[in-house]
């Protein structure tokens, strides 16, 4: 009696696992969120933490160098000795130009998802502005991101950002000395 009741759990165990069986979802993939995993931008609306730490350096160098020599000279001979009387005239040029230019960006913007391209990429934009001892200083982010850059804390480098385009303006609220407002003024 045992073998029998073995042989049939058997039997209904294989006509189980020969079965194709369908299951549909209770939740849609794609869109779904744990509730215990990390927030991270994935939808139009959601925002963003990007870190901006940039470093960019130039530097060009121009030199030329000229020079021109225009001498003169004349003998004359007296019954005391001769007196050899010279001139000489001579000019010479050299110049060296360098131009230099570091520029280095270190901040936090908040940026919000406004449109997700066709490949699943969120296209990104922010603004910030920042008055500091009266000087206005203002960052504008925009570019293309893959949801899998954006870490788990919904922070995101500006290295990661595909076109970026980080601008960064600052206003300064300097005053000319007299000295140098007159020197404008006669033109010089």
């Amino acid at each position: 009696m045992f073998h029998n009741k073995v042989a049939g759990l058997a039997l209904v165990l294989c006509t189980a696992l020969s079965m194709n069986l369908h299951a549909t979802s209770l939740f849609n993939e794609s869109t779904f969120n744990s509730l215990t995993s990390d927030k991270r931008a994935m939808s139009l609306g959601d925002t963003v933490t990007v870190v901006v730490l940039e470093n960019a350096q130039a530097k060009s160098r121009s030199g030329s160098s000229n020079a021109n020599d225009l001498s003169i000279s004349a003998a004359g001979s007296s019954p005391q000795g001769s007196w050899p009387y010279a001139m000489g005239l001579g000019a010479e040029y050299s110049g060296d130009a360098v131009t230099s230019r570091n520029g280095f960006i270190k901040a936090q913007i908040t940026a919000v998802v406004s449109e997700i391209d066709k490949f699943g990429n969120l296209v990104i934009n922010g603004t910030q502005n920042i008055t500091i001892d009266g000087e206005l200083q203002s960052i504008e982010l925009s570019g293309r991101v893959r949801p899998i850059d954006i870490m788990a804390n919904n922070t995101l480098l500006s290295s990661r950002i595909m076109d970026a385009k980080i601008v960064f303006t600052g206003e300064e609220q300097e005053s000319e000395g007299v000295l140098s407002q007159l020197f404008t003024w006669l033109g010089f």
